[in-house]
């Protein structure tokens, strides 16, 4: 009985989203989803995961293409602003693309998206191998005797700009700084000893680490991190306590369309989104890509976008990163 109700659930579910598709005739075509950074990083992975389980929900193609460039994925997310608001462009995005105002001057803020955010992975410091630095201790250590003698690669504006950079501007860390125009570029270039040190999600360094090329130093949060098969990572503020009161800073992983879209069509995506988020597929993939599944769509997802904005662009501003002031697009202090 319990199966037989399930079943009639899901149908009248899938009925439903056919059904308002159907009332306002969308999609009737293939939908572009633009992935404002490169190949292989988590936006990037996630997006494509996400499109291929919403694309055989809808019953329509979703074409995912890359397009690099600017300050933290701002030609990209230009891009699908600049298209039409009807549904047909679709932006990925991570919580990076929130300090695109203050890096560019581009005036679109959180409040003017709607946001789908399907998962995040906690960031971690990771060490090249062949380094001479197995701890974090002993990367501070060698940090203190002589800056900037240790390299750090990260991207070049949002989370990962603004982890690295956390340890300079307040702990007293001055890491050489190695912009990158994505983490997976990143975390390549740390790979190929271009950098001893690299800022990124857990589950893009996943198979490095797996792999031995990298050896993660700390999870950048306030607790200790389990990684799976590797052990318990120690928390960055163990080491340096001073990072602790801009912490946390999370990474959310998914895609945003235009606010202004149809409401009709903004709704439809939502229940279509929902509807993967709780396949086998997604849960599966979030596993494997060691991330928490979020699943957040709507008003409650605009307001977490809308905390991460005010606290990365603050974060950043505050250390002397941007090129504008948050205060100039509306940007509250956290």
């Amino acid at each position: 009985m319990k199966k037989l109700t399930a079943l009639v659930l899901t149908l009248a579910m899938a009925l439903s989203i056919v059904g308002s598709a159907l009332a306002m005739d969308y999609p009737v075509r293939p939908i572009n989803n633009v992935i404002p950074f490169g190949a292989g990083g988590g936006t990037d992975v996630w997006n494509r995961s996400l499109m291929k389980a919403m694309g055989e929900i809808m019953g329509q193609t979703i074409v995912s293409s890359n397009m690099t460039g600017g300050s933290a994925g701002s030609t990209g997310v230009n891009y699908a602003w600049m298209s039409p608001h009807d549904g047909y462009t679709l932006c990925g995005t991570s919580e990076t693309p929130l300090t695109i105002p203050v890096m560019t001057g581009l005036l679109q803020t959180s409040k003017d998206w709607s946001y789908f955010i399907a998962a995040g992975s906690p960031g971690l410091l990771c060490v090249n191998k062949n380094a001479s630095y197995k701890t974090i201790d002993e990367v501070l250590a060698a940090l203190t005797a002589t800056p900037e003698s240790v390299s750090i690669a990260g991207t070049s504006g949002g989370l990962w700009f603004a982890l690295a950079k956390l340890f300079d501007t307040y702990g007293s860390v001055p890491f050489k700084w190695l912009p990158y125009d994505g983490s997976s570029s990143a975390i390549k270039g740390c790979v190929a000893g271009e950098a001893d040190c690299v800022v990124a999600s857990a589950g893009e360094v996943k198979d490095f680490v797996r792999a031995g090329d990298l050896i993660p130093l700390a999870a950048m949060q306030t607790e200790g991190w389990e990684f799976p098969e590797i052990g318990m990572i120690p928390s960055v503020t163990d080491a340096v306590p001073a990072l602790a009161q801009y912490l946390p800073l999370n990474q959310m992983l998914g895609f945003k369309v235009p606010a202004d879209t149809d409401p009709a069509i903004i709704t439809y995506l939502q229940d279509t989104f929902k509807k993967a988020m709780e396949s086998e597929e997604i849960k599966t993939f979030a596993n494997d890509q060691l991330c928490v599944l979020y699943a957040l769509c709507g008003e409650e997802a605009q307001a977490i976008m809308g905390q991460i904005e005010s606290k990365l662009c603050w974060v950043l501003d505050d250390m002397g990163q941007t090129k504008f002031s948050p205060d100039e697009f509306g940007i509250a202090k956290p």
